[in-house]
C-alpha cells in the first residue's frame, strides 16, 4: 500500500496531522537545539506554520492510514514581505524571483525516504503553482546537501549560489 497525497485543507484531524508534521519537521532538521521553546516554537513557523497560516491551499500531506509520511508547503511569491521578515536570506536570491517566484520547503519522515512520496508532493505541489500561472518555483539548501540530486531528478535545472550570514546558500529552480 502507497501513501496518498491529500491537500493539507483536506484533512480530517487537522490538529492532529500539524503534530505530526511537527514530529517530521524537527526529525529532519539540522537544528537540534533550543534555548527554550518558544525559540523551537519560532523555529517551526518559520518554515513551516507560516506557509500553513497563509497558503494552506499550497500545503500537502503524505499519509498511510492514520500516520503522516511528508508534508510540502509553499509560498506562491517569495517577495512576500512577512515572510522575506523571517527568512531574510530570500533577499539575496530577490533577483531570480521573476524566473522561480514560488518557494517551498518539504520533508519525509526518515522511514519513507527514498520511496516516491517526495516527488509526489512536489507534483501536487507543481500542479497546483501551474494552475495559478506561476511561472517557477525554487529551493534553498546547502551546496553539499544530499537533497540536491533529488532535486535535480525532479528537474530543478538551474544553480546559483550565494554567501548569507557566510554561510553558502544553495539555490535550485524549475521552469513551471
Amino acid at each position: 500500500m502507497s501513501a496518498s497525497v491529500v491537500p493539507f485543507l483536506a484533512v480530517k484531524d487537522r490538529a492532529e496531522v500539524l503534530l505530526q508534521v511537527r514530529e517530521i519537521f524537527f526529525e529532519s532538521s539540522t537544528r537540534k537545539e533550543f534555548k527554550d521553546e518558544i525559540e523551537r516554537d519560532a523555529f517551526f513557523e518559520k518554515y513551516v506554520g507560516f506557509y500553513l497560516r497563509h497558503y494552506p491551499e499550497l500545503a500537502w500531506v503524505g499519509i498511510l492510514g492514520d500516520k503522516v509520511l511528508g508534508y510540502i508547503v509553499a509560498a506562491p511569491k517569495s517577495t512576500d514581505t512577512e515572510l522575506c521578515k523571517i527568512q531574510p536570506h530570500l533577499k539575496a536570491f530577490e533577483a531570480l524571483f521573476n524566473e522561480y517566484p514560488a518557494h517551498l520547503h518539504i520533508n519525509c519522515h526518515h522511514e519513507s525516504r527514498g520511496m516516491g512520496l517526495g516527488s509526489q508532493l512536489v507534483k501536487a505541489l507543481e500542479g497546483e503553482l501551474k494552475a495559478s500561472k506561476i511561472a517557477g518555483l525554487h529551493i534553498m539548501t546547502g551546496s553539499d546537501s544530499a537533497n540536491r540530486n533529488f532535486y535535480k531528478k525532479l528537474g530543478f535545472d538551474f544553480e546559483s549560489e550565494l554567501p548569507f550570514r557566510g554561510v553558502p546558500i544553495l539555490f535550485m529552480g524549475k521552469r513551471l
